[in-house]
């Protein structure tokens, strides 16, 4: 969902008079985190042909959340990162009473045209997912079970956690490309006429 979340972000921001530019003023503290974050997400891909590595498979989505959260947490006076926060602790919430793996409806997969994934998640290709009608806990609430069905191009199905992280993504690029930055451009305006004094 992060692919709608930026777009609708863009578009809200445009049509309230936003600046694309806007973007060239903006600060996130720890901003490493991000590849940090992205580069144990994927990691997965690589480790599961090492088999003193594949065990790491199950924690990679939950380290990266982790990640990703101690980042929102250094930047949480930004307009949307708390609503961010908490989708990504819902997400996180229902790996960790599910042994580190994503709770998923293959029902809603099947829905959503991805047989493929299915047959990779009952085979144990993809091990870091576990089939929604296997649990009994309540953490099944705060799985991946909305299904968004073709023929929407990016079909997929997400969790309650992953709409709060869209609508924080969502509302932190509306932010940026709405602040007024009118007050720094003034002191740099400022700053270069009283070096050509």
């Amino acid at each position: 969902m992060f692919i709608e979340g930026g777009i609708i972000g863009l578009i809200l921001g445009k049509v309230r008079g936003g600046r694309f530019s806007n973007f060239s003023y903006l600060s996130i503290r720890a901003w490493p985190l991000i590849f940090l974050a992205f580069f144990i997400q994927v990691s997965p891909a690589f480790t599961n042909k090492i088999s003193a590595l594949s065990s790491f498979q199950g924690y990679a989505y939950g380290l990266s959340n982790g990640v990703i959260i101690l980042l929102l947490l250094f930047n949480l006076n930004k307009r949307g990162l708390k609503v961010m926060l908490a989708g990504l602790l819902l997400n996180l919430v229902a790996v960790y009473f599910n042994g580190w793996k994503i709770p998923v409806s293959m029902e809603g997969l099947q829905l959503a045209g991805l047989d493929a994934m299915v047959e990779a998640i009952q085979s144990g290709k993809i091990a870091n997912y576990i089939p929604l009608d296997s649990l009994q806990h309540w953490s099944k609430y705060l799985a991946k079970f909305i299904v968004i069905p073709k023929p929407y191009p990016l079909a997929k199905v997400i969790s309650i956690g992953d709409l709060f992280i869209t609508l924080g993504l969502t509302l932190f690029i509306y932010g940026e490309m709405t602040k007024n930055h009118l007050h720094s451009r003034s002191r740099m305006i400022k700053f270069g006429y009283k070096g050509t004094i």
